[in-house]
């Protein structure tokens, strides 16, 4: 696991935490971080989970500047993605499937 890991997350917490507020339902650490099986190189994986419809793009758009920043200032890679709170206890696609299972709430 990146030593860093537990700063970045409480970064990424409190961000998400202030732009959305009541609509961010949960923030999801998954894959090779979560795992625990992550080498120095790997990425954070991380699933934003909001209230109401999500247009992923949109807040892909919304939260890249952020996102760019911190991969800069800790030197790591972030991926995130994004999902309304129903579509990802609903859906049973192979990438909600493996976050449901593998993901660690953050």
């Amino acid at each position: 696991m990146n030593e860093k890991l537990p700063e970045i997350l409480a970064e990424l917490r409190q961000y998400f935490n202030e732009l959305y507020g009541d609509r961010l339902v949960q923030l999801i650490l998954y894959g090779s971080q979560a795992r625990g099986d992550a080498k120095p190189d790997s990425d954070i994986d991380i699933l934003v989970v909001l209230n109401e419809s999500v247009n992923a793009s949109k807040e892909i758009d919304r939260t890249t500047e952020f996102i760019a920043d911190l991969c800069l200032d800790r030197t790591v890679v972030i991926s995130s993605a994004f999902a309304s709170a129903l579509r990802f206890q609903q859906e049973n696609s192979p990438f909600f499937l493996n976050v449901r299972r593998e993901g660690v709430p953050i």
